[in-house]
């Protein structure tokens, strides 16, 4: 192991001490050429490295972008807002890696200022769901300042590597298509598979992937992400995903969020409360506080390197809703 990275994945529980990537142990894997090859609209970030800065608020190591210009910005607002002012003031494109609701929160923090943004950021992420609803705020959020925002969701595994599979697509029920980048992996067809293999090593996997006409569809572990959850989270509005970081945590049969830090959510006069939409769309009955950020953390744990516990059982009746609905239609 002398002289190599070992990377540890932020977002396992496992206290493994073997269970951890070698970055950039093996040759040059071309998984950015791949990328390019893909999704063509991709080639003007990846084809001329000279012309794209990598901005990295992801929370483990990830190799195979040996010829790119890196900022590593350990997840510090400020580190992100000179990186972006970098790229702008260099005139190049962004590669924005970071998870869903780290980035987002490292992006308004950004927004807060008065600075000069790059024309365009392709941003990375992986790790959770990235909400059809929160994508879409962001490429609002920047084109106001005349950036033009594009999303990229990897797929990958802790221990194996990152971006197996990539989607820069979804379908009409706002599930992302993914397409098989990385061709060391090798997927079982049935429906209810359990295991991958990689490089010819047999792995389990406690997400679902699943083959569809037009690439995969992956369902994440269900001990994580429940449907009804997910859906509820599809009806915020550019309100509450600027009040509220996304974490939340249930308690007495309430739902509890974490209210962000920065500035523009403190509006005079305004009720502390959620969009009309997303309330409507909670269980029957449930009700909704959004907390102070640090109460939040007192009470519930939160770090931007974990993971958000989207599976409160709360929402199992949405989803519950959901199959019946489609064994109704179906029938």
């Amino acid at each position: 192991m002398n002289g190599k990275v070992l990377s540890y994945s932020a977002g396992s529980t496992s206290l493994d001490p073997y269970k951890f990537r070698v970055i950039n142990d093996q040759q040059p894997s071309g998984k950015m050429q791949r990328l390019a090859m893909v999704f063509p609209e991709l080639a003007s970030f990846f084809g001329d490295p000279s012309q794209s800065l990598v901005i990295d608020a992801y929370p483990a190591a990830l190799g195979g972008m040996e010829s790119m210009t890196r900022v590593i910005t350990y997840l510090h607002p400020p580190t992100c807002v000179r990186a972006l002012r970098l790229a702008a003031a260099e005139k190049r494109r962004v590669v924005f890696i970071g998870q869903p609701l780290a980035g987002a929160d490292l992006l308004l923090h950004a927004m807060e200022t008065e600075m000069q943004w790059p024309t365009e950021i392709l941003w990375a992420t992986g790790g959770y769901p990235m909400p059809t609803s929160l994508q879409q705020c962001v490429k609002d959020w920047l084109a106001d300042r005349g950036c033009e925002l594009s999303v990229l969701k990897a797929y990958g595994v802790a221990e194996l590597d990152h971006t197996l599979l990539a989607s820069m697509e979804q379908d009409i029920e706002l599930q992302p298509i993914y397409q098989l980048i990385d061709e060391r992996l090798q997927l079982d067809q049935s429906m209810n598979a359990t295991t991958m293999r990689f490089n010819g090593q047999v792995v389990a996997n406690p997400d679902r992937i699943q083959k569809t006409g037009m690439g995969y569809h992956i369902q994440g572990d269900p001990s994580r992400y429940n449907h009804g959850v997910l859906r509820w989270l599809e009806q915020w509005q550019p309100s509450d995903w600027k009040r509220c970081t996304g974490y939340f945590a249930e308690r007495d049969g309430e739902v509890i969020l974490q209210r962000r830090l920065v500035r523009s959510v403190a509006v005079p006069g305004v009720v502390n409360r959620m969009s009309f939409e997303a309330m409507a769309s909670l269980p029957r009955g449930t009700k909704c506080q959004p907390v102070c950020h640090f109460e939040f953390m007192a009470d519930h744990g939160m770090s931007w390197l974990e993971k958000p516990k989207w599976n409160l059982q709360l929402f199992t009746q949405l989803a519950e809703e959901r199959n019946r609905s489609a064994v109704s239609a179906a029938a």
